[in-house]
C-alpha cells in the first residue's frame, strides 16, 4: 500500500486561496484570515512537535524537590488551536471535505 504525502504548507495555502477564488470571495479580508489560518498551522506544527517529544504527560520536579508527573499543556493548546483553524474555515465558507477539485497544484510552490 502507498503512503499518501500530507500536504506542504505551500499546498494548504494554495488550495485555500483557490478555495476562495473559487466562490468569487477573494477579497482582503479572507486573504488575511488565510493568513492568521497559516500562522495557526505554524503553531500547531509546533505544539505536535511538543507532544511527539515529551509525549502527553512528562516527568518533573515539583517546587520540593520531588519527581512529578505534569500533564504536557500542549496538548490542550493543540485542541484549542486545531479548533480555531476550524473556526477560520467556517468563517470564509471553506471545508475540508468539499473541496473544488481545483486544489491539485504542482510541487514547485
Amino acid at each position: 500500500m502507498e503512503k499518501t504525502k500530507k500536504p506542504t504548507k505551500a499546498q494548504i495555502k494554495a488550495s485555500l486561496i483557490k478555495q476562495l477564488e473559487a466562490k468569487g470571495a477573494n477579497v482582503a479580508h479572507f486573504m488575511d484570515l488565510i493568513y492568521d489560518y497559516m500562522s495557526l498551522y505554524d503553531i500547531k506544527k509546533d505544539l505536535q512537535k511538543d507532544v511527539k517529544e515529551r509525549g502527553v504527560a512528562y516527568e518533573t520536579t515539583s517546587a520540593n524537590g520531588y519527581p512529578i508527573i505534569k500533564q504536557n499543556q500542549s496538548v490542550k493548546d493543540l485542541v484549542a488551536v486545531e479548533k480555531q483553524m476550524l473556526q477560520l474555515l467556517k468563517e470564509m465558507g471553506l471545508t475540508t471535505d468539499e473541496p473544488t477539485g481545483n486544489e491539485m497544484i504542482d510541487e514547485d510552490l
